[in-house]
């Protein structure tokens, strides 16, 4: 794996060649049962999106995913990408994460841990991470307030590492 991918926390199972196919047979499976629940289908051009986004290292933007598919297949369109991000979202397969620039970027969500992200303003990095100290304080808050949480997403914007070793000291 590559030591510079923001997407770092996927299934060991997934890096593996035969368990990857069962992975991702079991991920459209699932995303296939939530097409035909709204009476779609999985075209050739959901499975490629879908695929691009459980091969990507990094988030990925709609525009970022567009370029990269169009490549492949000129009959993919950005309209297409959006559309299948947003059923891809209503079946728990993918997330939003937010960006330093704040155009929503996207990360596969099925089978992977909760972690949250931390985001640098300066070139636009994302760092997932997992703090189980922050899940038992928030789990704790909302219990305190009598509180039914659905979802939560936790971002923190700053400056990575990289960054600050390259801004100049005043």
């Amino acid at each position: 794996m590559n030591p510079k991918a923001e997407v770092i926390l996927f299934p060991k199972h997934a890096r593996q060649p035969r368990q990857f196919r069962q992975w991702l047979a079991s991920i459209l499976q699932t995303f296939q049962e939530h097409l035909g629940r709204q009476g779609l289908k999985l075209t050739r051009q959901r499975e490629e999106i879908l695929r691009a986004l459980m091969a990507a290292e990094r988030h990925l933007g709609i525009d970022e995913l567009y370029l990269s598919l169009k490549r492949q297949d000129p009959s993919i369109g950005r309209a297409t990408i959006f559309r299948t991000i947003k059923l891809l979202q209503e079946c728990g397969l993918v997330a939003e994460v937010g960006s330093s620039n704040g155009r929503s970027k996207f990360e596969l969500k099925a089978d992977r841990p909760h972690h949250d992200h931390m985001i640098c303003v300066e070139c636009g990095r994302i760092t997932e991470f997992q703090s189980p100290m922050m899940e038992r304080f928030q789990d704790g808050a909302i219990r305190r307030h009598g509180f039914v949480a659905l979802w939560h997403r936790h971002e923190i914007f700053g400056r990575c590492r990289d960054c600050l070793k390259r801004r100049p000291r005043g």
